[in-house]
């Protein structure tokens, strides 16, 4: 089974940038760190309060009153995420965008974030810019960070604490086998598997689907290595009727991918689509960026998806193979839930202090001219980066079910193993992958 894409790495990504490339990398990368140096003001949230909800057809037009989240944007001042950017973000303290910049990169090299949006943006670095910085806000309403601190259980706590049971609503869905991790697709990236038959809208509050899917993206970025920068997503279309059909859900995806998470989506599958999801594809298609519609491909049968992804890599329910049990499907103990306290360890210390190592090594690498094929000291400095990170991972994100089922886990010697516990799958050390 293959386990990475091709060694040649693409156009405007790490290991072919030209001098044009690492000119406009330089600019975005000061125009960042002059940002995270600005005061803002500080904000005290108030104690929120839940709102009526009403129903709504999967079809309707109409924007049906929303039940108001209780933990996204339980934090932030509202305007920081309603008000235009350019009047927002100077709102927000440097600090936390700095502090939220640094956890969306995670174990990722830093310039292939950063790459991403300029890619995304076609060099364009004002619009790369704007992007990148309306994410950052996006993250902090959102609470990404306290997702990705918390894990599943100390999220599961906390919206108990919300609203009671609102924490175990969210377990259920985890747990339901409507969404899950595995992999590889033939170009070596991880797979999110989504089982479409098994979801319906009214089952839950709107926030839980939305937590669920930030929290399944953010845990499927632990595997993120170079060359391997980007997911597939199969959706699973056997037994889809319209009950099924969660227009909400589909926007927010989409508007994941297309501002929030740019250049993360490798592939989408689309798999045994009925002929009734005909309808829903014609509401579907004018929200899709042309970038991510070329991703999408459709697959009549499994024959097919072989194209995309070897049998090996599938699960049971769509192989046919009743026997067949995939890592998602281990049985495992509850894992602890994590804290939203800052961590005092030596290895979070050790983070901090490269972080601010890799901020001033890359301000001295901005003001040299750039030269072709000048990205050797970059890619070391990311590999210490990296490094330091995976020794604080543990501090810093909360204990998943998929570490304790073996998808990535961090040995005693801090090494990083992927395995995806697939047949022909060797475990991959990605430790410097960067």
């Amino acid at each position: 089974m293959t386990h990475t894409t091709s060694s040649e790495p693409l156009p405007g990504h790490i290991g072919n940038l030209t001098v044009e490339n690492q000119d406009m990398l330089k600019k975005l990368w000061i125009r960042l760190f002059d940002l995270f140096k600005q005061k803002g003001t500080d904000y005290t949230p108030a104690k929120q309060e839940e709102a009526p909800v009403k129903k709504s057809g999967w079809f309707s037009k109409k924007e049906p009153t929303q039940q108001k989240d209780l933990f996204i944007g339980a934090t932030t001042d509202p305007t920081w995420l309603t008000l235009p950017l350019e009047k927002a973000l100077p709102l927000i303290p440097g600090a936390q965008l700095r502090g939220t910049f640094w956890n969306m990169v995670a174990t990722d090299n830093p310039d292939a974030v950063v790459l991403r949006f300029l890619r995304a943006r076609k060099w364009d670095l004002d619009a790369a810019y704007n992007m990148l910085t309306n994410t950052l806000r996006w993250r902090l309403v959102m609470r990404i960070d306290d997702i990705v601190a918390l894990g599943e259980n100390g999220l599961r706590d906390e919206l108990n604490k919300a609203k009671p049971e609102l924490g175990d609503c969210f377990i259920t869905q985890l747990n339901s086998g409507k969404a899950y991790l595995g992999g590889p697709d033939k170009a070596g990236r991880g797979i999110c598997f989504i089982n479409v038959n098994l979801h319906h809208k009214e089952d839950q509050p709107q926030e839980i689907i939305k937590l669920l899917t930030l929290y399944v993206m953010e845990t499927s970025r632990v595997v993120v290595h170079q060359p391997v920068e980007s997911a597939c997503i199969v959706f699973n279309m056997d037994g889809f009727t319209l009950k099924n059909m969660d227009f909400d859900f589909v926007k927010f995806l989409v508007t994941c991918f297309e501002a929030y998470y740019p250049e993360t989506l490798g592939s989408c599958l689309i798999h045994k689509a009925p002929w009734v999801f005909s309808t829903v594809w014609n509401l579907i298609t004018p929200l899709l960026d042309p970038v991510v519609a070329t991703k999408i491909h459709f697959t009549k049968d499994y024959n097919e998806l072989q194209n995309y992804v070897d049998k090996a890599a599938l699960p049971g329910n769509i192989t046919g193979e009743k026997d067949k049990t995939t890592l998602d499907e281990k049985k495992i103990d509850p894992v602890p839930p994590g804290t939203l306290a800052t961590p005092t360890t030596a290895a979070y210390q050790a983070y901090q202090d490269k972080i601010k190592e890799y901020v001033s090594e890359t301000t001295e690498w901005s003001k040299v001219k750039s030269i072709k094929d000048g990205e050797t000291a970059r890619l070391e400095f990311a590999k210490q980066y990296r490094v330091a990170r995976i020794k604080a991972e543990m501090d810093i994100r909360g204990p998943t079910g998929y570490q304790a089922k073996g998808l990535v886990t961090i040995n005693e010697e801090g090494r990083v193993i992927l395995d995806y516990g697939s047949d022909g799958w060797t475990p991959l050390d990605i430790t410097e992958s960067v």
